[in-house]
């Protein structure tokens, strides 16, 4: 049996260096892992109320942000608005039966704000479905979408129609909405009612 001689200040500075690499990569892990910060939240569909359709309509009341990861800007909404959605093109991505019926069925809101805030996709996004430039203030805004779940003053749009001819904007990846939920189902907030 052959016999090993271990130089022990050597094996010991190795261990204090995998032991500092191995803490600093857990915290980098727990860094990418970790819960999402409410500012991220708004990213994803996750953080909206998906199981309800809401259309709205108003006019571009701010300049907004318009970039990366996504453009924000601010709607005030029409005093009036019909019942449900009006009768818009829908673009081709979602004229499938199962989103398109979803969208013209989509009940206008009925919540608290006379205006909301609204995030659509980045520029590089929204160019491809239609919409090269940012809005302008006092321009006409229509929309089917969903309200935040915990900003209800938050509005993200699955498709949008903007200017004076309702240009369609896709908003959803690829061609389907991104949950589909019973049509006939509406409501706001915590009250449901059935259509």
């Amino acid at each position: 049996m052959k016999s090993m001689v271990v130089n022990t200040p050597n094996v010991i500075r190795v261990l204090r260096q995998l032991a500092t690499s191995g803490i600093a990569a857990l915290i980098a892990l727990g860094a990418v892992l970790g819960p999402v910060s409410p500012a991220a939240a708004h990213h994803g569909w996750p953080g909206f109320e998906t199981d309800r359709l809401i259309y709205i309509s108003g006019t571009v009341s701010s300049d907004g942000v318009w970039g990366n990861p996504h453009s924000q800007f601010d709607v005030t909404l029409d005093s009036s608005m019909p019942a449900d959605t009006p009768d818009l093109r829908i673009p081709e991505e979602l004229q499938d039966p199962e989103d398109s019926s979803r969208v013209n069925a989509a009940h206008s809101y009925k919540g608290p704000h006379k205006e909301l805030e609204i995030i659509i996709a980045p520029p590089a996004w929204s160019g491809r479905w239609g919409l090269g430039r940012a809005l302008k203030i006092g321009e006409r805004f229509q929309a089917v979408g969903y309200i935040n779940r915990t900003d209800d003053g938050l509005f993200r749009p699955v498709v949008f129609w903007y200017g004076d001819d309702n240009v369609p904007v896709n908003q959803v990846l690829g061609n389907t909405l991104p949950v589909r939920a019973p049509p006939s189902e509406v409501g706001f907030g915590h009250y449901r009612l059935m259509a």
